[in-house]
């Protein structure tokens, strides 16, 4: 009953202006780093000083989104374009041979080393198709570009949101629910119906050109995916069930699961745990939050730590409001966590306990 009253208040009601958070100034030790685009997602690359960062598009499309790095000796933003070289061998599917364009829609990206040694960004992409697309990040003496290195298209109907990189060259994607085909207002009914348990996400694994859905897992809202350092578990957050699942890989089968509160991304953290944004929003904050995507979200949000062996978790942040509040991911460097967020105008950085 309490999923079915938060999807109908969401639809309709008033938003409540006095929330919005206007300026860009530190609260304490929590500094707003601005001039951002819905920095969902980052990776840390193999420097340990450079973030590379998902910019999701904003109104639908209206707004392209982007790869961006993020040097954290200065704290300062870079815009990525990707180049393409010709007769070099594609990672993708063979089907896939022209890249996105200039209209990319990133959503989760996934960091990882190939076979060979090569860096390997993999970027689910919302754009003209629904697709995870293939880069290579290369380092030179001027800094670090990406080369597209090709695509694999997603079944239809399908809505991805992260993407974890197999030891074999393989991947699993998280699934969100049906594809959105009509909106009503700033939400499908489609994801209205996700929300509430009807539209069940799952697992997808794509191997040498082939998708296939992933047996023995199935949830509410598949948000976001880690994999084990041995490549043989998955972490698998569902944010409307309010799980985060560890999955073998190798046996198909699931092996315990946690209770974190409405659970986004995921990133290892130096001590080999799990840190996991977790949402509480009020719908106040939501509605609020989603009326205008370019300013920063209050909604309430948690870093939560979890232990990969135990499944034992514990809060070790809690944020709302000014100067930025619906985190949705914490990627540590040193001492100190850079937290993302889907919607608004700034990350957050924060000197972690």
């Amino acid at each position: 009953m309490k999923r079915y009253l938060f999807v109908a208040l969401l639809l309709c009601g008033c938003v409540d202006e006095s929330a919005r958070i206007t300026h860009c100034d530190s609260v304490g030790d929590k500094q707003p780093l601005c001039g951002w685009q819905s920095p969902e997602d980052m990776e840390l690359l193999a420097d340990g000083k450079t973030l590379m960062v998902s910019e999701m598009e904003q109104n639908h499309g209206e707004v392209y989104g982007h790869l961006s790095l993020l040097h954290v000796d200065t704290d300062r933003r870079q815009k990525l374009s990707h180049s393409v070289v010709e007769g070099e061998e594609l990672w993708g599917d063979k089907s896939c041979s022209q890249p996105p364009g200039d209209y990319l829609a990133p959503h989760g990206i996934h960091l990882s080393t190939r076979a060979d040694g090569r860096q390997q960004l993999l970027v689910v992409n919302h754009s003209e198709r629904e697709a995870i697309e293939f880069y290579e990040v290369l380092s030179e003496e001027s800094g670090y570009r990406i080369t597209w290195k090709g695509c694999a298209e997603a079944p239809a109907g399908s809505f991805l949101n992260d993407v974890v990189a197999l030891p074999d060259g393989g991947f699993v994607a998280t699934h969100m629910f049906d594809k959105p085909d009509a909106q009503v207002g700033t939400m499908s009914w489609k994801e209205g119906l996700a929300l509430i348990g009807l539209n069940p996400g799952y697992l997808l694994h794509w191997q040498d050109g082939k998708f296939s859905q992933v047996e023995g897992y199935s949830s509410d809202y598949p948000n976001g995916i880690q994999i084990s350092a041995d490549g043989r578990y998955l972490f698998i957050n569902a944010w409307a069930a309010s799980t985060v699942t560890k999955f073998d890989w190798h046996n198909r089968q699931l092996v315990s699961e946690a209770e974190v509160q409405h659970p986004d991304n995921s990133q290892w953290g130096d001590n080999g745990k799990l840190l996991i944004a977790s949402h509480d929003f009020s719908v106040g904050d939501l509605r609020l939050c989603l009326s205008d995507g370019t300013k920063a979200c209050p909604g309430k949000f948690s870093v939560v730590e979890l232990d990969p062996e135990t499944m034992q978790s514990r809060e070790l942040l809690e944020q709302h409001g000014a100067p930025m509040g619906a985190g949705t991911v914490i990627q540590e460097v040193g001492e100190t966590w850079y937290i993302g967020s889907f919607i608004g105008d700034r990350m957050l950085k924060v000197t972690h306990p």
